[in-house]
Order: structure tokens, then C-alpha cells, then sequence
């Protein structure tokens, strides 16, 4: 593999410390070698290819910690029964390209399909389709619930910690990376009460302990402020949504004191501006925890709990690609352009357990490089323009 060099940019390095004007970075065998003030570098003239991108900003690839890859971000949120799962793969496959070259260069998806997201994984790998890096939980652990009707091969039913962990067990066993719960209801899910607690403190705590032993993380999908407690003393690693943290001072001071991430997908409250084309249950659900959830953020911040970007893409209305305007809505809430684009890269990298490889611009990292044309820092908004979007690098692939 020939080396790149990319010179006179501006890096945004994802750790939060300020931007760096005239540098230069070099990439050699897919990982970031050097970065260096402009002319400092030797490099091999024959074997580089150089890039001047005078005017534009480096930044780490964009991590998403929440997405449903298997779905299509369509009106009803969930896979239809007519489609066939040949249709549905190869469709995730395109949203796994459009998700790349948005600058999305590693994603967590948070509940399958029938494990054909680990096929989607293989498949990537091998190169015979293009797409994020993928972190993987397989099917989600619930108590018996509407979701598994609702969500064709998305749940795994599990009742009680003996049956809890063997369904982890499963996950694992499977090649996941990550193991979900549901620590409350969802939105989504047909006659559940997205504030109402779920699993029980021993329930989670079994799922935490099979993921931990194998030094994996679990991830709580927990709006109501009990679950997320409940979730927060079993050992959750990441908080998904956070809608009602606001009403727990105590879960709060946990996550901070802890280190555990609030992943709050604020982009999945765009399905409330879509009432008249969802389902009404979802509708009302999304509308009434809408002031709450970004309540519960601000909260967060204040407090030191750490962010991790995430948009649960592939709920109505939050498209594959589209995953960066995330960024926009946290600065909404009152994060900083800068604190919003460490939650999607360092933060994000470490509420995955990816800090040693990917996150940050420095040497020895794998080059993972989204370069725009603009300062995000001055317009944020750059960030889901595409045609801000001058290159994309995996692995140290430039994206055709």
C-alpha cells in the first residue's frame, strides 16, 4: 500500500485540544504515521501520494454508537414481513455505503436482523462491499414483550438471569461485540410504557457479567429514570437514550462518577416532527418525551457524565448517511461545536472500547480521516452537507 500525505490542513485532532493550522499528516499501511507543522516530514516522494488541502479541516472519522443498520428509516420503523431477508441484506449493504460516505467510518449497530448484520460485517471485511467498520450486538435481550411481533429477528426473549445470560451467551457465541438490554420500554414497541422498568437489577447484572467477562460492554437501552439506575448499578457501560435521566440526581451523579457514557440520540426525536406519518402510539410517545430527553442531556453535561454521539438511524425519518446531523443537535442542547465533535470521535471511540485504534488523530492510530471543506467549528451544519465532504478515509483507503 503507498502512503498518502495530506498537507496544509487544518487537524482537529477529536481529543478537544484547539485546532492545528498547517499540518501535515501522513498515512502509511492503513494507520496514521506522522503529524507534523507543514515541511517537517521526510517522506518517500516515489511511494506518497500527496494531498494539498489548504483551506479544509481533518478530523478523525465520525463514530455512530446507535444504529439499527437493518432497518430503512421508513414511516413504520420496522422491517416489513413481505421483504425478503435476501432484499433486506443487500439493502443494508446500501446503507452501510451511504453511511461511509457521510464520513460515518465506524458505527455500532444496537439489534439486528436474524444475525444477517454479521453477514453484512463479513462482507465488508472481505471487500466485496464497501461500509463501516461494524460493532455488533446481535439481538437485543427483553423480557417477553410486543417487540419480538413488532421487530421480526431483532429480539431475544429472555426471562429471569439464568435465561438472560444463556441469551448473551448466544450473542456472544455469535460474534458480538457488545451486549443491549432493555432496561425500559421503547417508544417503538406497540402497548409499552417507554418510562416503565423492565429488567431487574439481577436480570441486568447477568447480561453485564457474561459481556464483561469476555471485556465486552453492555449497552441499556433505558428512557425511564429507574431503568436507568437499575441499569447504571448492574454494570451498563453505555446509556442509550436517557430520555428521563432528568428525574434521577442519582443516576446522574453515577454515570459521572463512573464513566458511563449517555448516548442520547437525539436525532430519533425527528420522528415527532413526522406525526401525521408514523404510527400515532409512536407519536404521542416521542412527543411527550421530547422536552425531557433534551432536559436530560443539559443535565448530563453539567454534571461531567460523558456524550457519545449516537443516532438510532434506521427509525422513521433518521436515515442511513444522514447520521451527522446528530452533531447539529447536541449543539442545540449545549454541548460546544468541539465538545460535540469529541462525543463523535474520541468519546464515542472509548464508550466502544476502540480508544487505542481509532478517535484521535495521532501516530499509531488506524487512519479513519473525514477532511471538509470549512471549519466545523465556526458552522457546525458543515458536518451534514455533503458537499462539504472532500474525502473519506478508511483503514487509509480513500473512498472512491
Amino acid at each position: 500500500m503507498n502512503s498518502l500525505l495530506f498537507q496544509h490542513v487544518t487537524v482537529i485532532d477529536g481529543s478537544g485540544s484547539a485546532p492545528r493550522t498547517d499540518m501535515d499528516v501522513l498515512v502509511s499501511d492503513g494507520y496514521i504515521s506522522a503529524v507534523e507543522t507543514h515541511g517537517l516530514l521526510a517522506y518517500d516522494e516515489q511511494e506518497t501520494e500527496v494531498y494539498d488541502l489548504s483551506g479544509m479541516t481533518l478530523l478523525p472519522g465520525l463514530i455512530d454508537c446507535h444504529v439499527h443498520i437493518m432497518m430503512d428509516g421508513g414511516p413504520e420503523g420496522r422491517v416489513k414481513p413481505e421483504e425478503s431477508l435476501g432484499f433486506c441484506l443487500l439493502r443494508a449493504a446500501y446503507a452501510a455505503r451511504c453511511t461511509l460516505e457521510a464520513g460515518i467510518t465506524t458505527v455500532r449497530d444496537l439489534g439486528g436482523q436474524a444475525h444477517l448484520e454479521f453477514a453484512l460485517r463479513e462482507a465488508i471485511a472481505a471487500g466485496y462491499c464497501s461500509g463501516p467498520r461494524l460493532v455488533l450486538a446481535g439481538k437485543l435481550l427483553s423480557m417477553t414483550s410486543a417487540g419480538t411481533e413488532a421487530f421480526a429477528g431483532m429480539y431475544r426473549e429472555a426471562d429471569g438471569a439464568d435465561e438472560v445470560r444463556k441469551a448473551a451467551r448466544e450473542q456472544l457465541k455469535a460474534g458480538a461485540n457488545v451486549i443491549k438490554v432493555m432496561a425500559t420500554g421503547a417508544v417503538m414497541t406497540p402497548g409499552e410504557e417507554p418510562g416503565a422498568s423492565q429488567y431487574s437489577l439481577e436480570e441486568m447484572r447477568a447480561a453485564a457479567e457474561e459481556a464483561h467477562k469476555l471485556g465486552r460492554k453492555m449497552a441499556a437501552h433505558a428512557h425511564g429514570s429507574a431503568g436507568i439506575l437499575t441499569a447504571v448499578q448492574a454494570g451498563a457501560d453505555t446509556i442509550e437514550h436517557g430520555s428521563l435521566l432528568c428525574d434521577s440526581p442519582e443516576a446522574i451523579r453515577l454515570m459521572a462518577a463512573r464513566g458511563i457514557f449517555l448516548v442520547p440520540t437525539l436525532a430519533a426525536g425527528i420522528m415527532s416532527q413526522h406525526a401525521e406519518d408514523i404510527p400515532a402510539f409512536m407519536a404521542e410517545k416521542d412527543q411527550r418525551l421530547l422536552e425531557a430527553h433534551q432536559r436530560s442531556v443539559r443535565l448530563a453535561l453539567a454534571a461531567g457524565v460523558p456524550i457519545a454521539m449516537g443516532t438510532d438511524a434506521g427509525v422513521p425519518f433518521v436515515k442511513h448517511g444522514d447520521n451527522a446531523i446528530e452533531l447539529p443537535l447536541m449543539v442545540n442542547v449545549g454541548l460546544t461545536p468541539m465538545q460535540a465533535i469529541v462525543a463523535s470521535t474520541s468519546s464515542a471511540a472509548r464508550a466502544l472500547g476502540l480508544e487505542s485504534e481509532i478517535g484521535t488523530i495521532e501516530a499509531g492510530k488506524r487512519a479513519d480521516l473525514l477532511i471538509l471543506d470549512g471549519d466545523p467549528l465556526e458552522d457546525i451544519e458543515i458536518v451534514t452537507r455533503k458537499e462539504c465532504i472532500r474525502m473519506v478515509v478508511q483503514d487509509g483507503n480513500v473512498l472512491a
